[in-house]
């Protein structure tokens, strides 16, 4: 009995501990937020190039409740003003490809909203990135999918030989495709379920919220995306 109150005494100040961080980072947030509201595209792509490389494909995991709609499609419009080809967006419960047009709604009014008045983006921009829709039951289903593919391959003798190229041109979700970076929003220090193929390379950068998040933050994380000494596994 005195075990079990102690683990909840535990749980109890963990819980605690995680929420106040959250609500200091958004409060963090909000302030630096009213610094950078007048920003638009072309003050973040003046700033962005004291950052160096910007990673062609960013995955953004959403692993907490409750983001407000207008803070979550900020981060994917300023992959795409920096020229990130593909952003996936990846929360366990499949909740974000359930509210794909609410997103996509929002995202164009963010879209434009931001882009006004621009000198560097031409009249009528659009959103050229690819967006994927991703959750738990991706990594599960594609590597099943894979594997039984490859398989029956294999007993047929179609494939003789299985490699790592074998193995992605089977995936369907990252198929030759691997996010180089993920921005991960939450206190849970996990990737919650995210496929595991694609991540073997990947760059993890955390932030424990994604409320009132400003373009400052998102700069600090490419500025130490490119920070890490990248090693390709060696």
């Amino acid at each position: 009995m005195m075990y079990e109150g102690f683990l909840f005494v535990i749980h109890l100040f963990l819980h605690t501990y995680c929420q106040l961080q959250v609500m200091s980072q958004s409060a963090f947030n909000l302030l630096r937020w009213w610094r950078v509201s007048k920003w638009n595209v072309d003050v973040l792509m003046a700033q962005s190039k004291k950052l160096g490389k910007v990673p062609t494909h960013v995955s953004l995991v959403f692993l907490e409740e409750g983001v407000p709609m207008e803070d979550l499609v900020k981060p994917i419009v300023w992959c795409i003003c920096l020229g990130v080809t593909t952003v996936s967006l990846y929360d366990y419960y499949g909740r974000l490809r359930n509210n794909k047009i609410e997103i996509d709604k929002e995202l164009r009014e963010y879209y434009t909203s931001f882009t006004k008045n621009s000198k560097t983006c031409p009249k009528g921009g659009h959103l050229s990135a690819n967006i994927k829709f991703v959750s738990v039951e991706n990594g599960r289903n594609d590597i099943v999918h894979a594997a039984r593919t490859i398989a029956s391959e294999v007993l047929s003798g179609c494939t003789p030989h299985i490699t790592q190229t074998t193995v992605e041109d089977y995936l369907k979700v990252f198929s030759h495709d691997n996010p180089e970076m993920i921005l991960k929003f939450g206190t849970l220090h996990s990737l919650a379920g995210y496929p595991p193929w694609p991540v073997h390379l990947t760059e993890i950068i955390s932030l424990p919220t994604c409320h009132f998040i400003s373009p400052t933050d998102f700069l600090d994380s490419i500025r130490k995306y490119n920070k890490i000494e990248k090693r390709v596994g060696k």
